[in-house]
């Protein structure tokens, strides 16, 4: 914290300290939590290399020049090959089925054995003998009735035949000869094991896959990613992550509220309007040398709207008077006040001790809130405003003498301030809206002090009355 700091607005920073004391309970209730146990380790996941590494090659994966399509193109282009076609079309055809049923049926076989026995001479030489026989009269027989005469009409009836004409015409024909140069081909075995293979399950469902833009979406590492987008987006997460790592919460951590007062009413277990001197002495309030006031019991404090209310007026009262030399002596007084002082309920060695309060700017007239003991030889001053002049500072008085040192609180605000004293064993720092205005580190009180609110008048005035109002005061010891 820096002197010359701009200061902050009061309001600004009460807003900020209940959200961030409310983002602190949030923080607290997610640490630890299932949830962010699942948010953490999906966190850790997605974000590896590997995890990012398979992301990015599912996502950039394209049918488009992959192999697949390259095993689709070339098996199209075999598919529109003329000599793949014209295979494909005469063994898908009747033509072919007759055709291999007539080789079946041994037809051919049995004309090419025919037409050996008629041209290759044996039928010539049963014709001639015969002829001979017949000739010479050796045989009666007739020429029809030979087994030669038989075989060549069966000959040349099987000859003029349909199946024969149409297998004679099929193996001259132009589809017949590219059936058997494609047959047992590189070209069609290379055309097979592409069809093969484009009509396999893996294939097919390689290809489905390649095409679908939303593949990724249909993975389990999708999923995970999802929910863990899911968390990252939850408000409560992005809470956590935003302050951890961070020293947003270290007053939370370092100190705890030891007591708080908002003033919905005063506690009269806590507060006393007579002071513990007072109680000892005289058993009421007493004035001292300087003090033209009179502190009435709670007759000038208000609770309205949970607002403490000091109400320093001209009144004519009487009251006692401290005398150094006659002691205790009743005495009209012109003024009235009040005093509160926590010594039923609360004191405290050392700490954070903050107060929120706005002081009327009457000179001669001076408030103040402060940390002391029952004799009050021991005196923090938190707060002190006279007129313009705000002060905090030490009183350390004895028999002998009383010592004041003091710290300027210089502010410009209008309206509420939040005064804030920090009590360590070795220092007493002062800051106004978290600006710091100065630190004393000598002759530092090492005992519990209690609170205390009162305004005194040293001045005559007219220029009442005079207000001392407290929205809240709240201390913090260190864990």
């Amino acid at each position: 914290m820096i002197f010359g700091q701009k200061m902050k607005n009061t309001d600004t920073i009460e807003l900020q300290r209940e959200q961030l004391w409310s983002d602190y309970q949030t923080y607290n209730k997610v640490e630890g939590s299932d949830k962010l146990n699942r948010y953490l380790t999906l966190k850790e996941r997605v974000e590896s290399v590997p995890f990012t590494q398979k992301k990015k090659e599912i996502e950039t994966l394209k049918f488009k020049k992959s192999p697949e399509e390259k095993v689709l193109k070339q098996y199209g282009k075999f598919q529109k090959n003329k000599k793949i076609e014209r295979y494909f079309f005469f063994i898908d055809s009747s033509d072919y089925k007759r055709f291999f049923e007539i080789e079946e049926q041994k037809i051919i076989l049995e004309l090419e054995k025919l037409e050996h026995y008629v041209k290759k001479g044996s039928y010539k030489q049963e014709k001639h003998r015969f002829e001979k026989a017949t000739k010479d009269g050796n045989s009666s027989e007739q020429w029809q009735d030979t087994e030669a005469y038989a075989k060549n009409e069966q000959y040349e009836n099987l000859k003029r035949s349909p199946d024969v004409l149409f297998y004679k015409r099929t193996i001259k024909s132009a589809m017949y000869k590219n059936y058997l140069k494609v047959k047992d081909s590189s070209l069609l075995n290379r055309y097979e094991d592409l069809n093969e293979e484009v009509n396999s399950e893996p294939f097919k469902e390689r290809v489905e896959y390649l095409k679908d833009e939303k593949r990724y979406e249909k993975t389990e590492d999708y999923q995970l990613l999802k929910e863990f987008q899911d968390l990252d987006a939850d408000p409560e997460i992005q809470l956590y992550m935003r302050y951890n790592d961070t020293d947003d919460f270290s007053f939370f951590r370092e100190w705890t509220m030891s007591y708080e007062e908002q003033f919905d009413t005063i506690d009269q277990s806590i507060w006393d309007y007579i002071p513990p001197i007072a109680q000892k002495g005289p058993g009421k309030n007493f004035s001292i040398k300087n003090q033209l006031h009179y502190a009435n019991k709670l007759d000038n404090f208000d609770t309205e709207n949970s607002l403490l209310t000091l109400e320093t007026k001209k009144e004519d009262c009487e009251g006692l008077y401290w005398d150094e030399k006659f002691g205790f002596v009743a005495r009209k007084f012109h003024y009235v006040s009040g005093i509160l002082q926590s010594s039923k309920g609360f004191e405290q060695q050392y700490g954070k001790f903050q107060v929120k309060l706005k002081a009327s700017k009457v000179k001669g007239v001076v408030s103040s809130v402060s940390l002391v003991n029952e004799s009050e030889d021991i005196c923090i001053r938190i707060f002190s405003g006279n007129g313009n002049v705000n002060k905090g500072g030490l009183v350390i008085a004895d028999k002998q003498s009383r010592k004041l040192d003091c710290v300027k609180l210089k502010y410009d605000k209008r309206g509420y301030i939040i005064v804030s004293l920090s009590w360590t064993p070795d220092r007493l720092e002062w800051t106004v809206n978290e600006r710091l205005m100065g630190v004393i580190t000598h002759q530092i009180p090492h005992v519990p002090l209690q609170l205390r609110i009162e305004s005194e008048v040293i001045k005559d005035t007219s220029n009442l009355p005079h207000r001392l109002d407290i929205d809240w005061i709240k201390c913090y010891r260190k864990n």
